[in-house]
């Protein structure tokens, strides 16, 4: 695709989700919890949901107590066939509908048989239940955005545990866009797994905000240093252990501007790849080929 259809393609889509973002998202970076502290009120209902139900193959609905409430979320879970194999914990991006779009394009039509023998699940996010759900409750506030990422972070520590201790060698963690970022920082609160692979991401979520609200014309009620105060989990990303995290940046992405965020992996070899966000989720098979090289690698 043409650099400048690519960036057009990343603009209409940028365009639109600022017009569904609600007003209230201005209103509260001074009042909502911590990140920490949302994590914390974050737990998985073990009454309600069945930890066992992840030996089966299928879409299992996975229930949390949060600080926003009872939430339900789901994971999809696809079996080696040894308990013994590797665990891939992979997570979608924001606003994906359905859910798992990107996960049937990366692994469908058997292009799944082309890994090592893994354990696949796939995560659904908080906020992720129809099309509406992401920016209208996800961006509600700054604790919802929080919300989101706890949510999918207590998920995943739960798939992680029960794999684990089913015999699973090791797990790596990945994720597009929005799963990018939170597989970055599940990794760096836990560092549990043998490789991170964030694509069309960064942990400079706050730049990404920043800079997508400079595109669009969007007036921020804080500094550029105080959406970063909140949202910039770079801290994060450096308690990773570096030779473990394999990422990819689009060279014409407007959501994680390339001059703006490829510096922030260092000396990681870094993956540059022809493109914007929305025409490399178009066009995925970049995307499998960095994915599935790495998987083909750990």
């Amino acid at each position: 695709m043409r650099p400048d259809i690519a960036e057009f393609a990343d603009k209409v889509a940028l365009h639109a989700m600022n017009r569904r973002i609600p007003a209230s998202l201005e209103q509260s970076y001074q009042t909502a919890l911590s990140f920490e502290a949302v994590l914390a009120g974050t737990e998985v209902d073990r009454l309600k949901t069945d930890i066992t139900q992840l030996a089966a193959p299928g879409i299992h609905p996975i229930w949390l107590n949060t600080p926003s409430g009872e939430i339900a979320c789901r994971v999809k879970v696809h079996l080696a066939a040894d308990p013994a194999a590797p665990l891939l914990i992979y997570h979608h991006g924001l606003g994906e509908y359905p859910y798992d779009s990107s996960w049937r394009r990366l692994f469908g039509n058997g292009r799944a048989t082309l890994l090592p023998s893994m354990h696949r699940v796939l995560i659904q996010a908080p906020f992720h239940a129809n099309w509406r759900d992401p920016l209208d409750k996800g961006f509600q506030s700054l604790q919802s955005i929080y919300q989101m990422l706890a949510g999918s972070l207590r998920i995943m520590e739960l798939v992680q545990d029960f794999f684990t201790g089913q015999g699973a060698a090791y797990t790596v963690v990945a994720g597009v866009s929005w799963g990018g970022i939170t597989s970055l920082l599940y990794e760096g609160t836990f560092q549990r797994s043998r490789a991170v692979i964030p694509m069309l991401s960064s942990p400079n979520v706050g730049q990404a905000i920043w800079d997508i609200a400079e595109l669009v014309a969007r007036p921020l009620t804080i500094s550029h240093n105080e959406l970063l105060a909140h949202l910039d989990f770079t801290a994060y990303y450096q308690r990773i252990e570096q030779a473990d995290v394999f990422p990819l940046l689009g060279m014409q992405d407007l959501f994680f501007r390339q001059e703006h965020h490829a510096p922030l992996f260092g000396t990681r070899p870094l993956r540059l790849i022809p493109g914007s966000h929305i025409s490399n989720l178009w066009q995925i098979k970049p995307l499998r080929d960095h994915l599935f090289g790495v998987l083909s690698e750990v």
